[in-house]
Protein backbone atom coordinates (compact mmCIF):
# COMPACT_ATOMS: atom_id res chain seq x y z
CA UNK A 1 0.00 0.00 0.00
CA UNK A 2 1.52 3.33 -1.01
CA UNK A 3 0.68 6.00 1.86
CA UNK A 4 1.52 9.79 1.26
CA UNK A 5 1.98 11.82 4.79
CA UNK A 6 -0.53 14.73 5.14
CA UNK A 7 0.60 18.16 7.12
CA UNK A 8 -1.17 20.87 8.79
CA UNK A 9 0.19 24.38 9.41
CA UNK A 10 1.67 23.60 12.49
CA UNK A 11 3.33 20.33 11.83
CA UNK A 12 4.91 21.76 8.77
CA UNK A 13 6.54 24.88 10.77
CA UNK A 14 7.41 22.39 13.32
CA UNK A 15 9.18 20.69 11.18
CA UNK A 16 11.36 23.51 9.59
CA UNK A 17 11.89 25.07 13.25
CA UNK A 18 13.24 21.12 14.08
CA UNK A 19 15.28 21.05 11.34
CA UNK A 20 17.14 24.22 12.11
CA UNK A 21 17.51 23.93 15.77
CA UNK A 22 18.37 20.28 15.84
CA UNK A 23 20.06 19.75 12.66
CA UNK A 24 21.54 23.30 12.20
CA UNK A 25 19.89 23.16 8.95
CA UNK A 26 19.17 27.27 8.15
CA UNK A 27 15.99 27.87 7.46
CA UNK A 28 17.22 30.11 3.95
CA UNK A 29 18.87 26.26 3.00
CA UNK A 30 15.46 25.32 2.87
CA UNK A 31 13.59 28.47 1.01
CA UNK A 32 16.95 27.74 -1.55
CA UNK A 33 15.61 24.37 -1.94
CA UNK A 34 12.11 24.64 -2.44
CA UNK A 35 12.83 27.56 -4.97
CA UNK A 36 14.89 25.62 -6.77
CA UNK A 37 12.68 22.47 -7.30
CA UNK A 38 10.20 24.66 -8.75
CA UNK A 39 12.86 26.34 -11.05
CA UNK A 40 13.83 22.71 -11.60
CA UNK A 41 10.16 21.50 -12.84
CA UNK A 42 9.56 24.62 -15.23
CA UNK A 43 12.93 23.65 -16.85
CA UNK A 44 11.77 20.28 -17.90
CA UNK A 45 9.02 21.74 -20.18
CA UNK A 46 9.21 22.39 -23.21
CA UNK A 47 8.92 26.16 -24.85
CA UNK A 48 9.33 28.22 -21.65
CA UNK A 49 10.93 31.33 -22.82
CA UNK A 50 9.85 34.03 -20.19
CA UNK A 51 8.47 33.53 -16.98
CA UNK A 52 6.88 35.94 -14.54
CA UNK A 53 6.83 34.98 -10.79
CA UNK A 54 4.25 36.54 -8.27
CA UNK A 55 5.44 36.59 -5.06
CA UNK A 56 3.55 37.93 -2.06
CA UNK A 57 5.84 38.97 1.47
CA UNK A 58 6.26 36.16 3.63
CA UNK A 59 8.15 32.60 3.26
CA UNK A 60 6.32 31.50 -0.13
CA UNK A 61 7.03 34.49 -2.00
CA UNK A 62 10.44 34.04 -0.72
CA UNK A 63 10.60 30.56 -2.40
CA UNK A 64 9.30 32.54 -5.46
CA UNK A 65 12.03 34.64 -5.46
CA UNK A 66 14.41 31.87 -5.67
CA UNK A 67 12.92 30.20 -8.46
CA UNK A 68 12.98 33.27 -10.17
CA UNK A 69 16.79 33.74 -9.42
CA UNK A 70 17.72 30.15 -10.74
CA UNK A 71 15.38 30.49 -13.90
CA UNK A 72 17.21 33.89 -14.41
CA UNK A 73 20.68 31.61 -13.91
CA UNK A 74 18.96 29.75 -16.86
CA UNK A 75 19.05 32.33 -19.36
CA UNK A 76 15.17 32.51 -19.16
CA UNK A 77 13.35 35.69 -19.40
CA UNK A 78 12.06 36.36 -15.73
CA UNK A 79 10.01 39.29 -14.63
CA UNK A 80 9.42 39.15 -10.82
CA UNK A 81 6.42 41.16 -9.46
CA UNK A 82 6.45 41.81 -5.61
CA UNK A 83 3.33 42.32 -4.55
CA UNK A 84 4.63 44.27 -0.92
CA UNK A 85 6.54 46.94 0.20
CA UNK A 86 10.71 45.77 -0.46
CA UNK A 87 11.39 48.03 2.59
CA UNK A 88 9.21 45.90 4.94
CA UNK A 89 10.58 42.33 3.82
CA UNK A 90 11.85 40.82 6.76
CA UNK A 91 14.34 37.82 7.56
CA UNK A 92 14.77 34.58 4.51
CA UNK A 93 12.52 36.52 1.53
CA UNK A 94 14.38 39.79 2.60
CA UNK A 95 18.05 38.36 1.88
CA UNK A 96 16.62 36.66 -1.25
CA UNK A 97 15.12 39.93 -2.47
CA UNK A 98 18.37 41.50 -2.00
CA UNK A 99 20.28 38.99 -3.78
CA UNK A 100 17.65 39.20 -6.33
CA UNK A 101 17.95 43.03 -7.07
CA UNK A 102 21.80 42.00 -7.70
CA UNK A 103 20.94 39.59 -10.05
CA UNK A 104 19.80 41.83 -12.94
CA UNK A 105 16.44 40.81 -13.03
CA UNK A 106 13.78 42.52 -13.98
CA UNK A 107 11.56 43.61 -10.49
CA UNK A 108 8.32 45.44 -10.29
CA UNK A 109 7.19 46.76 -7.05
CA UNK A 110 3.60 46.51 -6.63
CA UNK A 111 1.76 48.81 -3.52
CA UNK A 112 -1.46 49.23 -4.98
CA UNK A 113 -4.30 48.46 -7.60
CA UNK A 114 -3.03 51.12 -10.33
CA UNK A 115 0.86 49.35 -9.74
CA UNK A 116 -0.67 46.13 -10.73
CA UNK A 117 -3.01 47.34 -14.00
CA UNK A 118 0.40 48.43 -15.47
CA UNK A 119 1.77 44.32 -15.35
CA UNK A 120 -1.12 43.16 -17.34
CA UNK A 121 1.00 42.47 -19.96
CA UNK A 122 3.88 40.78 -17.99
CA UNK A 123 1.06 38.01 -17.16
CA UNK A 124 -0.23 37.65 -19.85
CA UNK A 125 2.42 37.26 -22.49
CA UNK A 126 4.35 34.75 -19.61
CA UNK A 127 4.49 30.90 -20.66
CA UNK A 128 4.63 30.48 -17.28
CA UNK A 129 3.14 32.13 -14.36
CA UNK A 130 4.35 31.12 -10.83
CA UNK A 131 2.02 32.22 -8.14
CA UNK A 132 4.17 32.53 -4.65
CA UNK A 133 1.63 35.02 -3.13
CA UNK A 134 0.82 33.17 -0.26
CA UNK A 135 1.46 29.74 1.09
CA UNK A 136 0.48 27.34 4.24
CA UNK A 137 0.81 30.31 6.67
CA UNK A 138 -2.72 32.00 5.30
CA UNK A 139 -5.80 32.33 7.60
CA UNK A 140 -8.00 35.19 6.49
CA UNK A 141 -9.81 36.38 3.75
CA UNK A 142 -7.86 37.90 0.32
CA UNK A 143 -8.92 41.13 -0.67
CA UNK A 144 -7.65 44.24 -2.16
CA UNK A 145 -4.86 44.03 -4.31
CA UNK A 146 -4.36 40.22 -3.64
CA UNK A 147 -7.61 39.61 -4.64
CA UNK A 148 -7.18 41.74 -7.61
CA UNK A 149 -3.98 39.77 -8.69
CA UNK A 150 -5.60 36.56 -8.04
CA UNK A 151 -8.85 36.98 -10.39
CA UNK A 152 -6.42 38.50 -13.55
CA UNK A 153 -4.08 35.47 -12.59
CA UNK A 154 -6.33 33.28 -13.55
CA UNK A 155 -8.05 35.35 -16.63
CA UNK A 156 -4.56 35.69 -18.20
CA UNK A 157 -2.31 33.37 -17.60
CA UNK A 158 -1.92 30.48 -19.95
CA UNK A 159 0.03 28.05 -17.14
CA UNK A 160 0.89 28.43 -13.40
CA UNK A 161 2.65 26.96 -11.41
CA UNK A 162 1.87 27.46 -7.55
CA UNK A 163 4.52 27.09 -5.02
CA UNK A 164 3.56 24.71 -1.92
CA UNK A 165 -0.34 25.00 -1.94
CA UNK A 166 -2.77 27.71 -4.79
CA UNK A 167 -2.48 31.17 -3.15
CA UNK A 168 -5.89 31.56 -1.15
CA UNK A 169 -6.42 27.53 -0.58
CA UNK A 170 -6.62 26.96 3.18
CA UNK A 171 -3.81 24.37 3.94
CA UNK A 172 -6.13 23.32 6.93
CA UNK A 173 -9.08 22.01 5.21
CA UNK A 174 -9.56 23.47 1.59
CA UNK A 175 -11.53 26.34 2.12
CA UNK A 176 -11.34 29.29 0.00
CA UNK A 177 -10.25 32.44 1.64
CA UNK A 178 -12.28 34.44 -0.48
CA UNK A 179 -10.62 34.25 -4.00
CA UNK A 180 -7.71 31.38 -4.89
CA UNK A 181 -5.50 30.78 -8.02
CA UNK A 182 -6.20 28.20 -10.29
CA UNK A 183 -3.02 26.45 -10.97
CA UNK A 184 -2.43 23.89 -13.74
CA UNK A 185 0.91 22.40 -11.58
CA UNK A 186 1.88 22.30 -7.62
CA UNK A 187 4.70 21.75 -6.25
CA UNK A 188 4.43 20.80 -2.60
CA UNK A 189 7.17 20.51 0.09
CA UNK A 190 7.95 17.30 2.36
CA UNK A 191 4.33 16.39 2.23
CA UNK A 192 0.69 17.17 1.43
CA UNK A 193 -1.63 19.79 2.92
CA UNK A 194 -5.27 19.04 3.74
CA UNK A 195 -5.80 21.72 1.27
CA UNK A 196 -4.55 19.64 -1.47
CA UNK A 197 -6.77 16.45 -0.55
CA UNK A 198 -10.04 18.25 0.34
CA UNK A 199 -12.61 20.32 -1.74
CA UNK A 200 -13.26 22.88 -3.10
CA UNK A 201 -9.21 23.47 -2.76
CA UNK A 202 -8.17 20.16 -4.29
CA UNK A 203 -9.89 21.23 -7.61
CA UNK A 204 -7.54 24.57 -7.85
CA UNK A 205 -4.48 22.47 -7.08
CA UNK A 206 -3.66 20.96 -10.73
CA UNK A 207 -1.31 18.17 -11.06
CA UNK A 208 0.71 17.90 -7.90
CA UNK A 209 3.87 17.19 -7.35
CA UNK A 210 5.68 16.62 -3.92
CA UNK A 211 9.07 17.00 -3.54
CA UNK A 212 11.55 17.05 -0.26
CA UNK A 213 13.41 20.01 0.61
CA UNK A 214 16.14 18.56 2.89
CA UNK A 215 14.08 18.28 6.21
CA UNK A 216 16.16 15.38 7.54
CA UNK A 217 13.37 11.75 8.23
CA UNK A 218 15.30 11.92 11.59
CA UNK A 219 13.11 15.16 12.31
CA UNK A 220 10.36 12.90 12.27
CA UNK A 221 11.04 10.56 14.83
CA UNK A 222 9.09 10.56 17.59
CA UNK A 223 6.55 13.02 16.18
CA UNK A 224 2.89 12.34 15.64
CA UNK A 225 2.15 11.48 12.56
CA UNK A 226 -1.10 10.77 12.01
CA UNK A 227 -2.27 11.44 8.70
CA UNK A 228 -2.14 9.29 5.58
CA UNK A 229 -3.27 9.81 2.07
CA UNK A 230 -3.60 6.60 0.65
CA UNK A 231 -2.33 5.94 -3.10
CA UNK A 232 -4.72 3.51 -5.83
CA UNK A 233 -1.06 2.72 -7.44
CA UNK A 234 0.53 1.00 -4.21
CA UNK A 235 -2.93 -1.06 -3.35
CA UNK A 236 -2.67 -4.83 -2.28
CA UNK A 237 0.00 -6.83 -0.89
CA UNK A 238 0.79 -9.37 -3.50
CA UNK A 239 -0.28 -12.72 -2.00
CA UNK A 240 -3.89 -11.43 -2.80
CA UNK A 241 -3.40 -12.94 -6.26
CA UNK A 242 -0.56 -14.93 -6.56
CA UNK A 243 -1.86 -17.95 -4.18
CA UNK A 244 0.74 -21.18 -3.13
CA UNK A 245 -0.39 -24.02 -5.31
CA UNK A 246 -0.71 -26.13 -2.10
CA UNK A 247 -3.70 -24.71 -0.96
CA UNK A 248 -7.14 -25.10 0.46
CA UNK A 249 -10.19 -23.18 0.89
CA UNK A 250 -9.96 -23.05 4.29
CA UNK A 251 -6.54 -21.21 4.22
CA UNK A 252 -8.59 -18.03 2.78
CA UNK A 253 -11.12 -17.78 6.11
CA UNK A 254 -15.10 -17.85 5.91
CA UNK A 255 -17.23 -15.12 6.39
CA UNK A 256 -20.25 -15.18 8.43
CA UNK A 257 -22.51 -11.89 7.23
CA UNK A 258 -25.64 -11.76 9.56
CA UNK A 259 -28.20 -9.54 7.59
CA UNK A 260 -31.58 -9.05 5.74
CA UNK A 261 -35.36 -8.34 7.11
CA UNK A 262 -38.48 -8.14 4.75
CA UNK A 263 -38.49 -5.91 1.61
CA UNK A 264 -34.17 -5.53 2.49
CA UNK A 265 -32.93 -8.55 1.22
CA UNK A 266 -30.96 -7.14 -1.58
CA UNK A 267 -28.10 -5.71 0.90
CA UNK A 268 -27.69 -9.19 2.19
CA UNK A 269 -27.12 -10.51 -0.98
CA UNK A 270 -24.41 -7.43 -1.85
CA UNK A 271 -22.53 -8.06 1.14
CA UNK A 272 -22.12 -12.11 0.90
CA UNK A 273 -21.70 -11.70 -2.55
CA UNK A 274 -18.71 -9.06 -2.33
CA UNK A 275 -17.30 -11.22 0.72
CA UNK A 276 -16.91 -13.71 -1.79
CA UNK A 277 -15.88 -11.87 -5.22
CA UNK A 278 -12.74 -10.33 -2.52
CA UNK A 279 -11.23 -13.44 -1.77
CA UNK A 280 -12.66 -15.18 1.05
CA UNK A 281 -12.84 -19.00 0.99
CA UNK A 282 -16.25 -19.75 2.49
CA UNK A 283 -19.42 -16.97 3.11
CA UNK A 284 -22.32 -18.62 5.13
CA UNK A 285 -25.15 -16.07 5.07
CA UNK A 286 -27.65 -16.19 8.49
CA UNK A 287 -31.01 -14.28 7.22
CA UNK A 288 -34.78 -14.34 9.01
CA UNK A 289 -35.72 -18.20 7.61
CA UNK A 290 -39.13 -16.36 6.38
CA UNK A 291 -36.81 -14.64 3.95
CA UNK A 292 -33.73 -16.59 2.91
CA UNK A 293 -35.37 -18.17 -0.07
CA UNK A 294 -36.04 -15.07 -1.78
CA UNK A 295 -32.25 -13.46 -1.36
CA UNK A 296 -30.48 -13.93 -4.96
CA UNK A 297 -27.50 -14.64 -3.64
CA UNK A 298 -24.68 -17.37 -5.89
CA UNK A 299 -24.77 -20.64 -5.37
CA UNK A 300 -21.00 -20.82 -3.82
CA UNK A 301 -22.78 -18.91 -0.89
CA UNK A 302 -24.18 -21.23 2.15
CA UNK A 303 -27.06 -20.69 4.16
CA UNK A 304 -28.02 -20.50 8.06
CA UNK A 305 -31.73 -20.30 8.44
CA UNK A 306 -32.69 -17.95 11.73
CA UNK A 307 -35.66 -18.21 13.39
CA UNK A 308 -38.00 -14.67 12.59
CA UNK A 309 -40.91 -13.24 13.11
CA UNK A 310 -42.43 -10.98 10.05
CA UNK A 311 -39.32 -11.02 8.56
CA UNK A 312 -37.19 -10.13 11.00
CA UNK A 313 -34.49 -12.18 13.22
CA UNK A 314 -36.55 -12.71 16.36
CA UNK A 315 -34.93 -13.29 20.35
CA UNK A 316 -35.65 -17.05 19.47
CA UNK A 317 -32.35 -16.99 17.47
CA UNK A 318 -30.38 -15.72 20.50
CA UNK A 319 -29.57 -19.83 21.36
CA UNK A 320 -27.85 -20.72 17.72
CA UNK A 321 -25.73 -18.15 18.22
CA UNK A 322 -22.93 -20.63 19.06
CA UNK A 323 -23.46 -23.01 16.20
CA UNK A 324 -23.40 -20.32 13.72
CA UNK A 325 -20.24 -18.65 14.64
CA UNK A 326 -18.75 -22.62 14.78
CA UNK A 327 -15.69 -22.02 12.29
CA UNK A 328 -16.24 -18.56 11.36
CA UNK A 329 -13.48 -16.15 11.02
CA UNK A 330 -15.24 -13.09 10.59
CA UNK A 331 -18.61 -11.37 11.09
CA UNK A 332 -20.31 -9.27 9.09
CA UNK A 333 -23.35 -7.67 10.00
CA UNK A 334 -26.13 -5.29 9.69
CA UNK A 335 -26.87 -4.97 5.94
CA UNK A 336 -30.80 -4.82 5.83
CA UNK A 337 -31.11 -5.95 9.56
CA UNK A 338 -33.88 -3.86 10.92
CA UNK A 339 -34.10 -2.38 13.48
CA UNK A 340 -36.92 -4.21 15.48
CA UNK A 341 -35.82 -4.75 19.33
CA UNK A 342 -35.62 -8.75 19.60
CA UNK A 343 -33.19 -8.06 16.22
CA UNK A 344 -31.42 -5.61 18.52
CA UNK A 345 -31.14 -8.42 21.80
CA UNK A 346 -30.22 -11.06 18.89
CA UNK A 347 -27.07 -8.76 17.58
CA UNK A 348 -26.11 -8.15 21.59
CA UNK A 349 -25.98 -11.56 22.28
CA UNK A 350 -24.10 -12.54 19.21
CA UNK A 351 -21.73 -9.29 19.33
CA UNK A 352 -21.25 -10.85 22.91
CA UNK A 353 -20.19 -14.31 21.85
CA UNK A 354 -18.38 -12.95 18.91
CA UNK A 355 -14.75 -12.75 19.67
CA UNK A 356 -13.10 -12.71 15.77
CA UNK A 357 -13.07 -9.36 13.98
CA UNK A 358 -16.45 -7.67 13.32
CA UNK A 359 -17.70 -5.46 10.78
CA UNK A 360 -21.17 -3.87 11.75
CA UNK A 361 -22.63 -1.85 9.05
CA UNK A 362 -26.13 -0.49 8.53
CA UNK A 363 -28.96 -1.00 10.82
CA UNK A 364 -26.08 -2.76 13.16
CA UNK A 365 -24.99 0.69 13.56
CA UNK A 366 -28.40 1.93 14.15
CA UNK A 367 -28.96 -0.88 16.79
CA UNK A 368 -26.18 -0.42 18.66
CA UNK A 369 -26.59 3.50 18.78
CA UNK A 370 -28.97 3.68 21.96
CA UNK A 371 -26.38 1.17 24.21
CA UNK A 372 -23.11 3.78 23.72
CA UNK A 373 -21.23 0.71 23.63
CA UNK A 374 -20.87 -2.27 21.73
CA UNK A 375 -20.05 -5.60 23.55
CA UNK A 376 -17.94 -8.51 22.89
CA UNK A 377 -13.80 -8.39 22.71
CA UNK A 378 -13.05 -8.92 19.03
CA UNK A 379 -11.31 -6.34 16.48
CA UNK A 380 -14.22 -4.61 15.72
CA UNK A 381 -14.90 -2.22 12.53
CA UNK A 382 -17.64 0.41 12.11
CA UNK A 383 -18.50 1.87 8.55
CA UNK A 384 -21.26 4.38 9.24
CA UNK A 385 -22.10 7.33 6.78
CA UNK A 386 -21.89 10.70 8.19
CA UNK A 387 -25.70 10.60 9.44
CA UNK A 388 -24.89 7.64 11.20
CA UNK A 389 -21.82 8.59 12.62
CA UNK A 390 -24.19 11.61 14.49
CA UNK A 391 -26.40 8.53 15.81
CA UNK A 392 -23.60 6.99 17.07
CA UNK A 393 -21.75 10.42 18.74
CA UNK A 394 -24.93 12.10 19.23
CA UNK A 395 -22.84 15.12 17.42
CA UNK A 396 -24.30 16.89 15.02
CA UNK A 397 -23.28 16.22 11.09
CA UNK A 398 -20.46 17.43 10.10
CA UNK A 399 -19.44 19.02 6.70
CA UNK A 400 -16.46 20.35 6.56
CA UNK A 401 -14.17 17.62 6.29
CA UNK A 402 -11.42 18.23 8.87
CA UNK A 403 -13.86 18.22 11.19
CA UNK A 404 -14.97 15.17 10.21
CA UNK A 405 -11.69 13.46 9.94
CA UNK A 406 -10.73 14.57 13.47
CA UNK A 407 -13.96 13.55 15.30
CA UNK A 408 -13.39 10.23 13.40
CA UNK A 409 -10.17 10.16 14.93
CA UNK A 410 -11.40 10.79 18.16
CA UNK A 411 -14.27 8.28 18.54
CA UNK A 412 -11.89 5.57 17.18
CA UNK A 413 -8.99 6.11 19.64
CA UNK A 414 -11.44 6.41 22.78
CA UNK A 415 -13.21 2.99 21.80
CA UNK A 416 -9.79 1.23 20.43
CA UNK A 417 -12.18 0.06 17.17
CA UNK A 418 -11.71 0.90 13.88
CA UNK A 419 -14.16 3.34 12.13
CA UNK A 420 -14.59 3.56 8.15
CA UNK A 421 -16.64 7.05 7.89
CA UNK A 422 -17.98 7.09 4.53
CA UNK A 423 -18.32 9.74 1.99
CA UNK A 424 -16.18 11.50 -0.19
CA UNK A 425 -12.60 10.94 1.20
CA UNK A 426 -13.38 8.36 3.31
CA UNK A 427 -11.62 8.51 6.48
CA UNK A 428 -10.29 5.04 8.08
CA UNK A 429 -9.81 5.79 12.00
CA UNK A 430 -7.28 3.68 14.06
CA UNK A 431 -6.98 2.64 17.16
CA UNK A 432 -4.05 4.39 18.14
CA UNK A 433 -5.02 7.57 16.21
CA UNK A 434 -3.99 7.10 12.90
CA UNK A 435 -6.48 8.63 9.90
CA UNK A 436 -5.89 7.41 6.71
CA UNK A 437 -7.65 9.13 4.09
CA UNK A 438 -8.99 7.55 0.90
CA UNK A 439 -7.86 8.60 -2.37
CA UNK A 440 -10.22 6.22 -4.79
CA UNK A 441 -14.29 7.09 -5.28
CA UNK A 442 -16.94 8.96 -6.80
CA UNK A 443 -19.68 10.74 -6.36
CA UNK A 444 -21.15 7.98 -8.51
CA UNK A 445 -21.09 5.72 -5.67
CA UNK A 446 -23.82 8.08 -3.27
CA UNK A 447 -26.29 5.18 -4.55
CA UNK A 448 -28.19 2.29 -2.11
CA UNK A 449 -26.36 -0.42 -1.53
CA UNK A 450 -22.56 0.67 -2.07
CA UNK A 451 -22.24 0.53 2.15
CA UNK A 452 -23.15 -2.99 1.53
CA UNK A 453 -20.44 -3.85 -0.75
CA UNK A 454 -17.83 -2.35 1.08
CA UNK A 455 -18.88 -4.34 4.02
CA UNK A 456 -18.39 -7.55 2.29
CA UNK A 457 -15.09 -6.10 0.91
CA UNK A 458 -13.57 -5.92 4.15
CA UNK A 459 -14.93 -9.04 5.66
CA UNK A 460 -13.64 -10.87 2.79
CA UNK A 461 -10.04 -8.90 2.78
CA UNK A 462 -9.89 -9.76 6.91
CA UNK A 463 -10.90 -13.36 6.26
CA UNK A 464 -7.91 -13.33 4.29
CA UNK A 465 -5.24 -11.21 6.53
CA UNK A 466 -3.29 -12.51 9.28
CA UNK A 467 -4.16 -10.23 12.82
CA UNK A 468 -1.00 -8.32 12.44
CA UNK A 469 -2.12 -7.03 8.37
CA UNK A 470 -5.69 -6.02 9.92
CA UNK A 471 -5.44 -2.90 9.41
CA UNK A 472 -4.40 -2.74 6.02
CA UNK A 473 -7.02 -5.17 4.86
CA UNK A 474 -9.13 -2.58 5.87
CA UNK A 475 -7.72 0.25 4.14
CA UNK A 476 -7.18 -1.73 0.91
CA UNK A 477 -10.42 -2.85 1.48
CA UNK A 478 -11.53 0.93 1.13
CA UNK A 479 -9.28 1.15 -1.57
CA UNK A 480 -10.67 -1.27 -3.79
CA UNK A 481 -13.99 -0.86 -3.52
CA UNK A 482 -13.43 3.27 -4.43
CA UNK A 483 -11.66 1.82 -7.10
CA UNK A 484 -14.05 -0.53 -8.48
CA UNK A 485 -16.59 2.76 -8.32
CA UNK A 486 -14.26 4.41 -10.49
CA UNK A 487 -13.83 2.44 -13.02
CA UNK A 488 -17.54 1.41 -13.15
CA UNK A 489 -18.34 5.23 -13.49
CA UNK A 490 -15.51 5.44 -16.75
CA UNK A 491 -17.79 3.04 -18.14
CA UNK A 492 -21.05 3.84 -17.30
CA UNK A 493 -20.48 7.72 -16.32
CA UNK A 494 -21.09 8.45 -12.66
CA UNK A 495 -25.52 8.78 -12.22
CA UNK A 496 -26.01 5.89 -13.50
CA UNK A 497 -23.45 3.59 -11.44
CA UNK A 498 -25.10 1.45 -9.06
CA UNK A 499 -23.88 -0.86 -6.07
CA UNK A 500 -24.03 -3.85 -8.29
CA UNK A 501 -22.06 -2.07 -11.25
CA UNK A 502 -19.66 -1.32 -7.81
CA UNK A 503 -19.57 -5.09 -7.42
CA UNK A 504 -19.02 -6.46 -10.74
CA UNK A 505 -16.11 -4.27 -11.54
CA UNK A 506 -14.41 -5.38 -8.28
CA UNK A 507 -12.56 -7.98 -10.37
CA UNK A 508 -11.37 -5.17 -12.89
CA UNK A 509 -10.58 -2.88 -9.87
CA UNK A 510 -8.13 -6.58 -8.45
CA UNK A 511 -6.30 -6.58 -12.02
CA UNK A 512 -5.42 -2.96 -12.16
CA UNK A 513 -2.68 -3.78 -9.37
CA UNK A 514 -2.18 -7.55 -10.09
Amino acid sequence: MKELLVFDSHLMGKFDAKAEKEFSIPSLLLMENAGAWVARRILEMEDVFVVTVVAGPGNNGGDGIVAARHLLNHELTVNLILLADEMKLKGDPGKNFEIAQRSGMNIYTVKDERDWDELFPFIERADVVVDAIFGTGLKRKIEGLYAKAIEDINLLAPMVVSVDLPSGVSSEDGSIMGVAVEADITITFEALKFGHIFPPGEDYCGDIEVVKIGIPPEAYYDEELPYRFTHPDGLFPAKLFRRPSLTHKGDYGHVLVVAASQGKTGAAAMAASAALRSGAGLVTLAAPQEVLPYIPIPPEIMTFPLPSSAGRISARAIPLIEEMLKGKTVLAAGPGLGTWEETGRFLLALLQKADIPRVLDADALNLIAPTGSIPGEGLTVLTPHPGEFSRLTSLPKKENLRERLEEARKFARERGLYLVLKGYRTVIAAPDGTAYINSTGNPGMATGGSGDVLTGIIAGFLAQAEPEEAEEAIVEAVGYHGLAGDLAASELTQPYVTATDILEFLPEAFKENA
